[in-house]
Formats: C-alpha cells, sequence, structure tokens
C-alpha cells in the first residue's frame, strides 16, 4: 500500500513519499495521495516550505512497472480517464504554491526524476542516481519533460531523454538539477526550509506568485498527456516493457 507521510517542523512540513517494496514507485495510489496532501499544505498557512522526500532512503524510482505493464491493454478512454492524476502529480509544486526543497537519494528516475526537476530546490545524497530512461520501455517522458526542460536548459534535457542516461549527483550538479550534496539530504532541506519559512510571510507569497507567474515555459500539460495517450497505442511500447522486464533488446516492430 502506497500514500504519504507528514511531519512538521517549525513553519514547514516534509511530505515522504512511501511505496514499501517498491522503492517509492509512483503509482496511481501514490500520486493521488499526494495530490490531496499538496491541496491541504496549500490551504495551511502555519506551513510556508515543504520539503519532498521518500522513505527508506529512496526518493522516487519512477512508474511502477506492473501498474505501467496494466494499462498497456487500456484504450484511449481509459487512459483519459486517468490523465488528471497522470499529469497533475506533476503539477503538486504549483499546487502547493510554497517554496519546495526536494531531498534525494537513493533514486530520481522517470516520474521521481520529473518531481524532483518541479522542485525550486533539490538536495541530493552522493550516490543519489538520476535520469530518464523511458525511452528504453518504447515511450517519451512527455508529461515530465517540461520539467526537466525548465530545470536543466532544453539542450541537457534533450540529451537525457535520447540516450536514457543515468546520472550521478555531481552531474546532477553540473547540469543544474542540484543545488547542494549532503550526506543527510532530508536534514539539510529541512534547515534550508526552516530558514526560507522565517521569511515574511506576505513577502514569501509575492515571491511564489512571481517564481511561478515568470517561469521560462508555460506547460501544455494536456497535449502531452494526449501525445502519451496516442503512445500507448503503439505496439512496439509493448515489446519494450516485455524486453526490460525479461532483461533482452527489444526487437522493434515500428508499429
Amino acid at each position: 500500500m502506497s500514500g504519504v507521510i507528514i511531519e512538521k517542523g517549525d513553519g514547514y512540513a516534509v511530505i515522504f513519499m512511501s511505496n514499501k517494496n517498491k522503492r517509492n514507485a509512483l503509482d496511481s495510489e501514490l500520486s493521488k495521495a499526494l495530490i490531496s496532501k499538496a491541496v491541504d499544505i496549500s490551504k495551511d498557512d502555519d506551513i510556508r516550505a515543504v520539503v519532498l522526500a521518500g522513505t527508506d532512503h529512496i526518493f522516487c524510482s519512477g512508474a511502477d512497472l506492473n501498474e505501467f505493464s496494466a494499462a498497456l491493454e487500456k484504450d484511449a478512454l481509459g487512459h483519459y480517464k486517468n490523465m488528471e492524476t497522470d499529469v497533475k502529480v506533476f503539477d503538486i509544486v504549483k499546487i502547493i504554491n510554497k517554496p519546495v526543497i526536494a531531498a534525494v537519494e537513493g533514486y530520481a528516475l522517470g516520474g521521481g526524476f520529473g518531481l524532483a526537476c518541479s522542485a525550486h530546490i533539490v538536495v541530493s545524497s552522493p550516490s543519489c542516481r538520476f535520469g530518464m530512461p523511458e525511452l528504453s520501455l518504447g515511450i517519451f517522458p512527455y508529461v515530465i519533460f517540461p520539467y526537466v526542460k525548465n530545470a536543466i536548459g532544453a539542450r541537457n534535457a534533450v540529451t537525457l531523454a535520447l540516450t536514457r542516461k543515468i546520472i550521478d549527483a555531481n552531474e546532477a550538479k553540473r547540469i543544474g538539477v542540484v543545488y547542494e550534496i549532503a550526506d543527510d539530504p532530508i536534514e539539510k532541506a529541512k534547515a534550508i526550509a526552516k530558514s526560507i519559512a522565517s521569511l515574511s510571510p506576505t513577502v514569501l507569497q509575492l515571491s511564489m506568485n512571481a517564481i511561478n507567474d515568470l517561469s521560462e515555459e508555460k506547460i501544455d500539460s494536456k497535449y502531452l498527456a494526449l501525445l502519451r495517450i496516442i503512445n500507448f497505442a503503439a505496439e512496439d511500447l509493448k515489446i519494450g516493457t516485455s524486453a526490460f522486464k525479461k532483461k533482452i533488446k527489444p526487437e522493434w516492430r515500428g508499429k
């Protein structure tokens, strides 16, 4: 069973993603819980900064592969019905509308990488790994790509998507994903959140409005979700997913 755990500090809250035995994979249940808690926190004036982290020293390993495989059997209408959750979970930083510091350990892959890139500040453990391996399955990382692009620039985002390269914390810092590398990223993120929460609440809110309104790129989530639905109809996605699970090289059919 997946969900979130909330821990409150001095003017801040920590959202822990928890999906036991699945490396905190971002399944539908966890996505819905994140969206719900984001809405609650956005309305809580006592919380002025947020830390996003994962339990068991893992941030988020990406999609739940079993749930993803099951989704291959859905028709377009089935994917459309899930679109709200699949897309909205990556808007939780905007929903919260307060400074969000991602404390990243273990893995930040696929959707986990998207969540990290959507945060305002990222603190990483030295051993964390980042990347977008989706094309190896036969699908482009449509929904998270704009957040990655905003965080590290178009050239770096395209390179990571096409090469599917998994990078370490030092490389993630070099290209702009990570602000600081710390042995205990959660405690470091809490310290940053506490410092931010000590600022004027009024000025801080005005600052967040400016940051959100002046974001580099306005994201057309519905269009990207539509492309994702079309990609799910591709036979090559089933081939790629099956090959990935079997750890063999896929034999693409171009369909």
